[in-house]
């Protein structure tokens, strides 16, 4: 990553505003252009190729994306791999999966993806070398989790990668305020992506652990009422 990107990453790590990665993300990447949909609900930023794009959707209602990825064979052709993350995602997580697309964009649609354990190993190894230890969970599923376990990747591995099949890696954790956040990549995700994602997740659980990380975008937790409401509390 340039000098330049990682300030202004992390300047919007710590501000922990997905509107302000967005402009930043744009900003630092010439290539990438704002388009924004009729009904102003959204905003997408998509490569000069017209094959890689990133949405962004300002008010999201309940169950919905805050942000969701694609990247296609050709303007016009077929979808190779998508990816979303939750309202709640840490925006320094999302930050490493848009940074990953425009640092390969030249790439696509060439990319190997994590096909066999030795691809999983080297893909997952930040977690690895973070300490996370993984295990099966159900026939065919692995998970990844920190000593805390609080945080975890999920692989479905009989996912069908020749159907695009969503959510076949599933990335969640607890943020400071204790709500679930979910990143989920499709089976046929470059292993390029998965381990740049992988290791901002290590990142941001270690950070976390140790009581430093950055705030995410949620709500303020209720305040403890005061002794008066205490006393008129039937």
């Amino acid at each position: 990553m340039k000098k330049q990107d990682s300030a202004s990453g992390n300047a919007v790590t710590r501000s922990g505003d997905h509107e302000a990665l967005l402009d930043t993300f744009l900003d630092d990447h010439a290539e990438w252009q704002r388009w924004r949909t009729w009904s102003d609900e959204t905003t997408h930023a998509v490569h000069e190729s017209l094959c890689l794009r990133a949405e962004l959707v300002h008010e999201p209602g309940s169950y919905m994306s805050k942000w969701r990825f694609a990247v296609y064979a050709s303007p016009v052709g077929v979808r190779l791999w998508h990816a979303a993350a939750s309202p709640t995602t840490p925006p320094g997580i999302v930050e490493a999966l848009l940074r990953s697309l425009a640092a390969h964009a030249d790439a696509y649609p060439d990319m190997d993806g994590v096909d066999g354990a030795e691809a999983r190993a080297e893909a997952t190894r930040p977690l690895a070398d973070s300490g996370w230890t993984s295990a099966p969970e159900a026939p065919g599923w692995v998970r990844w989790t920190p000593t805390t376990g609080t945080f975890f990747l999920r692989h479905d591995q009989l996912a069908d990668s020749s159907t695009d099949t969503p959510a076949a890696w599933v990335l969640s954790g607890l943020d400071q305020h204790r709500a679930r956040w979910t990143i989920t990549l499709s089976a046929t995700a470059p292993a390029t992506a998965l381990a740049d994602v992988t290791e901002a997740l290590a990142d941001h659980e270690a950070l976390l652990r140790r009581g430093t990380a950055a705030p995410s975008p949620v709500r303020t937790p209720p305040q403890p009422p005061t002794p008066q409401h205490n006393r008129r509390t039937p």
